[in-house]
């Protein structure tokens, strides 16, 4: 399981914006896109979200898998 805020800050790298907060979750738009992202309130969020989110934003497997191994809890 990832920390929400270690996934935030990676989100912000690849050029997220946060848009608004929702009743479970947090609203991250890309910037100069429509592309967005709802990133649960839970503190810590599952290895297969993670992984689904990050590919959509256009990371590559390995990228996604150093990022995973190096945010474990």
């Amino acid at each position: 399981m990832v920390r929400r805020d270690g996934f935030i800050n990676k989100i912000r790298e690849l050029g997220y914006t946060y848009k608004s907060t929702q009743k479970r979750t947090y609203l991250w738009r890309k910037v100069g896109g429509t592309h967005y992202i709802s990133v649960p309130k839970a503190e810590l969020l599952e290895d297969d979200f993670v992984t689904s989110v990050l590919r959509q934003a256009g990371c590559t497997d390995d990228s996604i898998r150093s990022f995973i191994a190096s945010a474990k809890c």
